[in-house]
């Protein structure tokens, strides 16, 4: 009903959808494109989409799905038209974050409580998997932070369910291998790679 109401251009729910799935939509362009010039573009693009094409939702699926592939999808041709792996280069201060790990490895474990620990405990999981190629990227996102399965990860990037469990498997091990490299996201493996 929102959604019909939206793509009829009521002004209220345009306002509610937006403010429903703005927080998903920046959250996913995050780990996907990573700290890109253009990810606060891409959010609005997608953003845009969704509230334009509101009047196409169907209701087969749910809203949030529905937005996660609209947005997967301007993502996805985002990483396209770079024609290359999204290379997240590393801020000068924190250069030395693997060779330092002595000095990292005694700090005290993060808690997921505090604001400041979430954000940063993000920032390096997203820095991390702006190593992973895109497509493998898209299916670690996917499956990890929206939990979606094979199944439909195949659907929203239209590949074939073998494709999808290959990138997925891949990237889980890439992913797995620099997650142990980083010393605080050592300390979440289970939560960043189970």
């Amino acid at each position: 009903a929102l959604a019909q109401r939206a793509g009829q251009g009521d002004p209220e729910a345009l306002a509610a959808l937006a403010e429903r799935v703005f927080d998903r939509v920046r959250a996913t362009v995050s780990y996907l494109v990573g700290s890109d010039r253009d990810a606060d573009d891409l959010v609005q693009v997608a953003m845009v989409q969704i509230l334009r094409s509101a009047s196409g939702y169907r209701g087969e699926g749910s809203l949030d799905g529905w937005a996660d592939r609209v947005t997967v999808r301007h993502a996805m041709r985002h990483l396209k038209r770079r024609g290359r792996r999204a290379e997240v280069s590393l801020a000068d201060d924190e250069a030395g974050w693997l060779e330092n790990e002595g000095a990292v490895e005694r700090a005290p474990t993060p808690s997921l409580e505090d604001e400041a620990q979430r954000r940063q405990l993000h920032q390096r999981l997203a820095r991390v998997l702006g190593r992973l190629k895109p497509e493998r990227r898209v299916a670690v996102v996917l499956r990890w932070v929206h939990g979606y399965t094979i199944q439909e990860i195949a659907d929203m990037t239209d590949v074939r369910l073998n494709t999808a469990r290959g990138r997925l498997r891949t990237g889980k091990k890439e992913l797995r291998h620099l997650v142990q490299r980083d010393p605080v996201l050592r300390r979440w493996e289970a939560l960043v790679t189970s």
